[in-house]
């Protein structure tokens, strides 16, 4: 996921981790469940935040928005199945990290995602196809790791998981 930094670290600013950034992002999203069946497809997405470096450790609020263009799993639910899905979401972090080396970075994120989602029950003799769509509010918790490629390009691998809907 190649992220293009925006600002050069000014002279009162430490290192390359410092300073506003926006990030273009690919990948794959896939979920499954007993109850709901599973869906996936590849990622689009588009972050954006402000990072801090103070010595070896970084820190900084980010936010982004990601799609997922649906490629996997089943949508025609057959008779009394239970369907989920999501499209678009959006998401409000704070980061903090440790520099391994000068170039690596690995970090944790800590927030709140909100999602486009769809919740789709099959129809039975009784009753009809239930379609219900919502935006529902998640805690989202994340690990990854960054490597600078150059100051203005770096890639990076994360993982994460996301809670049971906030109230």
């Amino acid at each position: 996921m190649p992220a293009f930094a925006w600002s050069q670290p000014r002279g009162d600013e430490a290192g390359r981790w410092s300073g506003s950034y926006a990030a273009v992002s690919t990948g794959y999203a896939f979920s499954s469940s007993k109850a709901y069946g599973s869906y996936g497809g590849p990622t689009l997405g588009f972050e954006g935040g402000r990072l801090w470096q103070d010595g070896r450790f970084v820190y900084g609020i980010v936010g982004g928005v990601d799609w997922l263009i649906p490629g996997a799993g089943s949508n025609t639910l057959g008779f009394n199945g239970l369907g989920y899905s999501r499209d678009l979401s959006g998401a409000v972090q704070v980061q903090v990290g440790t520099l391994l080396t000068d170039t690596v970075l690995l970090y944790g994120k800590a927030g709140a995602w909100a999602v486009h989602e769809r919740l789709r029950f099959g129809g039975t003799p009784a009753a009809p196809l239930y379609d219900r769509e919502q935006i529902a509010v998640r805690p989202d918790a994340r690990v990854g790791v960054e490597w600078a490629i150059t100051d203005r390009l770096s890639v990076a691998v994360e993982a994460g998981v996301v809670g049971n809907r906030l109230h």
